[in-house]
């Protein structure tokens, strides 16, 4: 099953996560579960309290290849592109998935599976005390950090002694983009 529904979770924003023994899917982006700042996170003998990392803009595709079965083509197998206009990356992402649906669902997913990379591409490690323990992969959070405010998706959750957080950014907005109307 972890095989057939990991590759849609990309293209189709969405975490599979585990809580309380299930296995539970939840839709990426919305808001945010809790806000804090600087001044709450735990400090960890001599480390920093919070550690920011950017990928560089080459690490990250330009373009994203979509493949699928196209519902209005005959059930024939078919590709959509979403294609980055600005940067200097050469790299592309390619998926072809074991999906039925219409050119413009897939180049939705296309086009937010695109966005959603770059706007993930700072990632943030810190830790909180053990008060937060509700926070689970998946949760959206606001960190206001040194006077800039960054909205984070939490990918991991580590409890030792403190609770240590990793997360990307996220953009929810990307996951509000309407398909256009399918082709005829």
């Amino acid at each position: 099953a972890r095989s057939a529904i990991e590759p849609l979770a990309p293209a189709f924003s969405f975490d599979a996560v585990e809580e309380e023994g299930k296995l539970i899917f939840r839709p990426r982006g919305g808001e945010a579960v809790a806000e804090f700042s600087e001044d709450e996170l735990a400090v960890d003998g001599d480390d920093p309290d919070c550690r920011f990392v950017r990928a560089q803009e080459t690490e990250l595709p330009v373009q994203i290849a979509l493949g699928f079965t196209e519902v209005a083509g005959d059930f024939r197998r078919a590709t959509v592109l979403s294609r980055r206009l600005a940067g200097e990356s050469r790299r592309e992402a390619k998926a072809d998935l074991a999906l039925v649906t219409s050119d413009a669902v897939a180049e939705r997913a296309a086009d937010i599976w695109l966005q959603d990379l770059w706007a993930g591409r700072e990632r943030a490690e810190f830790s909180l005390p053990p008060s937060y323990v509700a926070l689970s992969p998946g949760d959206i959070v606001d960190l206001n950090y040194r006077g800039r405010v960054r909205r984070l998706e939490i990918t991991e959750a580590i409890d030792a002694g403190s609770r240590t957080i990793k997360a990307r950014g996220i953009d929810p907005e990307i996951f509000n983009v309407a398909a256009r109307s399918p082709k005829t």
